[in-house]
This record gives structure tokens, sequence and C-alpha cells, in this order.
């Protein structure tokens, strides 16, 4: 489905998120490339567009999802790049799962950008952070990659929304601080969005359980069950 058709499954799209406060939808404009500062990578590092060029991830580590979707892993210097495919091709929408000791960053693309911080409680993890979401837009142009360099700027990573780039494909690139520990990720299709593909595979606690209407005020996890950052490529 071509993505100037895809208004028509914007309400489908919102039941991934809990509707907040955005940055007004930007005009037009066929540009989808968005410069940020270079890294270790140089000019080969990905472009955040969401479109998996050929040979963009390359260099990445390539692991699947339980239905064989392909996850993307790529750590260059201070940043993680991140690159979801989901097969076969679907609009979809991402969760990527961050631990830092007794916090969980949850960065969620869909029809927006939001980020959300869980924090431990006992067993349980509370939400302290609910999701702010900014970046929303069917169109590109140089406002919406202005409004993503802020959002980078303050949140520390970027993703581009379900609306933009190919439907099937989410793009993140994540500053790493260093306490980072433990990653897991998500994603949900739009035709059955209860349905969730996650990884590492056999995650049961809160990356793989329902949250139709949005993430609940406490969830379950178990970051150590996660991949572990310092061992990944």
């Amino acid at each position: 489905m071509e993505k100037n058709h895809l208004c028509l499954l914007c309400p489908v799209l919102m039941t991934f998120m809990v509707l907040a406060g955005c940055i007004k939808v930007d005009p037009a404009s066929e540009s989808l490339e968005i410069t940020l500062a270079v890294d270790g990578m140089g000019s080969n590092q990905p472009v955040i567009d969401g479109v998996l060029n050929p040979g963009e991830w390359d260099q990445a580590d390539l692991v699947h999802f339980e239905d064989g979707s392909e996850l993307f892993l790529l750590q260059s210097g201070e940043y993680l790049y991140l690159a979801v495919r989901a097969l076969p091709a679907e609009m979809i929408a991402g969760n990527v799962f961050i631990n830092e000791g007794d916090l969980i960053s949850i960065l969620h693309a869909s029809a927006a950008l939001g980020t959300a911080v869980y924090e431990r409680e006992g067993s349980t993890w509370r939400k302290i952070q609910d999701f702010e979401w900014c970046c929303r837009t069917r169109m590109d142009g140089d406002e919406a990659r202005a409004n993503r360099e802020v959002f980078f700027d303050k949140e520390g990573w970027l993703g581009i929304n379900s609306f933009l780039g190919n439907e099937n494909e989410l793009e993140y690139k994540i500053r790493l601080t260093g306490s980072e520990e433990f990653l897991a990720v998500n994603l949900l299709r739009v035709d059955n969005h209860a349905q969730k593909q996650v990884w590492p595979i056999d995650l049961v606690d809160g990356p793989a359980q329902p949250s139709e209407g949005g993430f609940p005020e406490v969830m379950e996890f178990f970051p150590e069950n996660w991949q572990n950052l310092e061992e990944l490529p």
C-alpha cells in the first residue's frame, strides 16, 4: 500500500498510542533525508528515514523475530542503530525497551514518536514519565526534519513515524551513555495490534504483554532476560 493512501488507516494506527499533544503537522516535501552529527561510521552511518536501503545495514548484526521479521543491530561509538523490517510487508509500529539500573525507557514509534519511563518499585515497575507525542506528520519537509533534530537533542534517540518511509520498516538511532544494560524490542502490526512480535523471542514479560489503549501505570519487567548490551557485536 502506498504511503499517500495511508490516511485510510489512521484510525487503526492511533490504537497504538494514547493521544496527547504533539508538534503541528508539517508542510509537504519530497525530501526524506535528515542530517545529524557524524559519528565513528562517517558517511556510512544509516540514514534515519524509515527506508532500509541496499547496503545501508550490511555491517549490522541480523537477528529475527519468531515470525521471521528482521531486526538489525549496529553499535558505533556512542550510538546504537536499530532497524526493523516486518515480513510479510504490513504497516507496523515499534517499541525499543532500554534498561538502565532501576529505570526502563520505552522508545515508541507509530504515528508519532514518544518516550515513556518506568522505575523499579519492589518486584514491579511504575510509570514515572508518560509519552509526550511529537513528530506526527504524513508528509516530510524542512520543518519536520527540524522537529526531529529537536526531538533527538531532547530525548537522545531518533526514529521515523509509520507514515514516512516504508510502511513495514522502522529505523532508530539511540545515543548511549554507557549506563545502559539490557535491550528488548517489539513490533505491532496494524491489522493485528494485539499480537506482538518480540525480541529476544522467548520473553514473556512487559515487551510481550498486551498494551491496548496504552501502557499501564504498573508493568512487569525482567530485564535480566533481555539482550545484554555489552554482548552486542
